[in-house]
């Protein structure tokens, strides 16, 4: 009788860990993976009020802006804010994880001030994108393929195109760069503060921020694929960088609290040994706060990288 008792509350025991497991998962997926309109509304507002100082978005507002549409390859739509610089040299800025466009105002300047058009597209599942999936830099590799081809259809100058990205736009900047059918007039990458894996951020997430388990990554990958068709393992910007033919400038602060600097380190290493590439490690500086921590700096790396493997060519 006591061994049965003790097998009964082994059970039950069981079945309550089990209900937390997929309750864990269940949650993780909902607040990590999925994105309501509330949400979306929310990282405007963030984007507009905390990212940007009075001075840039005074600059920003005041300035000629159109907004772009496309469909992507499953079918969704886009959208995109672009600034015309009369230039023949054209920059993609790829935004944070719960962020919208606006977050870019920065950076937007930065790039306008050195003679660059800009186009900030909203992510799927954020801004004005339709979605409610959130891509972590997977899914969007392939719609920047599309924003790409947009702005060759769209421009009578041939234009040479960058790819900036901070956080989860670092990482879907770099999986489109080691895309095969990337563009030929695509020439340089530049990313702040990118995941070297989705699955390792997300699991990090999990472990340093929630306390929960970071195991639950993988329940919350099944979810991903079959709401979302595509699992965080399969993420592996690492990997994907690989691929990559193009100049590499990365930045990463030693201090980041939400994405670890030594996956700078990862991807680093998985990039062609032969590949023109720099990394800046900057002491003292949290997640994506190295423009912030030194603008003159900041922009001067930037610079001096494109004005030797843009500008030259």
């Amino acid at each position: 009788m006591r061994a049965k008792k003790i097998l009964k509350v082994a059970g039950i025991s069981l079945i309550g860990v089990a209900a937390s497991l997929g309750i864990s998962s269940l949650v993780s997926y909902q607040m990590g993976i999925r994105s309501s309109k509330s949400q979306k509304r929310r990282a405007i507002r963030n984007a507009r009020d905390k990212d940007n100082t009075p001075d840039s978005y005074n600059w920003y507002k005041q300035l000629i802006k159109q907004t772009w549409f496309i469909r992507a390859e499953d079918g969704i739509h886009l959208a995109a804010t672009y600034l015309e610089n009369n230039s023949d040299k054209t920059v993609i800025l790829a935004h944070g994880y719960h962020h919208a466009h606006e977050q870019m105002v920065p950076y937007a300047k930065l790039f306008m001030d050195l003679g660059y058009n800009v186009l900030m597209p909203d992510a799927r599942g954020h801004g004005i994108s339709d979605g409610n999936i959130i891509g972590f830099g997977w899914l969007d590799r392939r719609d920047y393929i599309k924003w790409i081809e947009e702005i060759n259809l769209r421009n009578k100058t041939p234009q040479k195109i960058v790819l900036f990205g901070i956080s989860m736009g670092a990482a879907t900047v770099l999986a489109t760069a080691g895309e095969t059918d990337l563009p030929k007039n695509v020439v340089a990458v530049v990313e702040d503060s990118g995941f070297s894996s989705a699955q390792k951020e997300f699991s990090y997430r999990l472990g340093h921020h929630y306390y929960l388990p970071p195991f639950l990554s993988t329940f919350v990958s099944l979810m991903t694929r079959a709401t979302g068709g595509y699992s965080l393992k399969e993420a592996d910007i690492a990997h994907q960088a690989a691929n990559i033919r193009i100049p590499v400038l990365m930045i990463h602060g030693d201090a980041d609290r939400y994405v670890p600097v030594e996956m700078m380190a990862e991807i680093k290493a998985s990039l062609a040994k032969q590949l023109p590439t720099e990394s800046h490690r900057i002491s003292g500086v949290d997640h994506v706060s190295s423009r912030k921590h030194d603008p003159q700096k900041y922009h001067q790396t930037i610079e001096t990288f494109l004005n030797h493997w843009v500008d030259k060519k």
